[in-house]
């Protein structure tokens, strides 16, 4: 009997650490697409400066959320974020307009892709 409750327990531990997880992810992938999302209306209203700073800061808040989300994610795609966010502040500030909005595509696709993995779908499984 002893070995059954235990057993539950554990099991409930998986879900509750799985569902803190995907929450988790959730919330990131939210913030972070809203922030992308500001940052391509602001493409033609500010200056290059403004846009750099802004991408920074868009850097920064990324580099705060990859160390909580490297616990449970892959790496690889994380690293791709990782990649295109180091790129999108010299894109502003040297005015490459054009790639700059293809970055933020690319990172708003790439937060979708990751979130969708994480879900427990039959194909994620698999």
């Amino acid at each position: 009997m002893k070995r059954v409750i235990l057993c539950i327990a554990i099991l409930l531990v998986i879900m509750l650490l799985c569902t803190a997880s995907l929450v988790t992810t959730s919330r990131y992938q939210y913030v972070l697409t809203q922030e992308v999302r500001d940052l391509e209306q602001a493409i033609y209203q500010k200056t290059f400066e403004q846009l750099s700073a802004q991408a920074a800061a868009l850097c920064q808040k990324w580099m705060e959320a990859e160390h909580v989300l490297i616990r449970f994610i892959r790496h690889t795609q994380l690293d791709e974020i990782t990649s295109a966010m180091a790129r999108l502040e010299m894109l502003a500030k040297y005015g490459d307009l054009s790639e700059f909005s293809a970055e933020l595509g690319r990172i708003k696709s790439l937060l979708h892709h990751i979130y969708d993995s994480e879900l427990p779908y039959l194909r994620n499984i698999l």
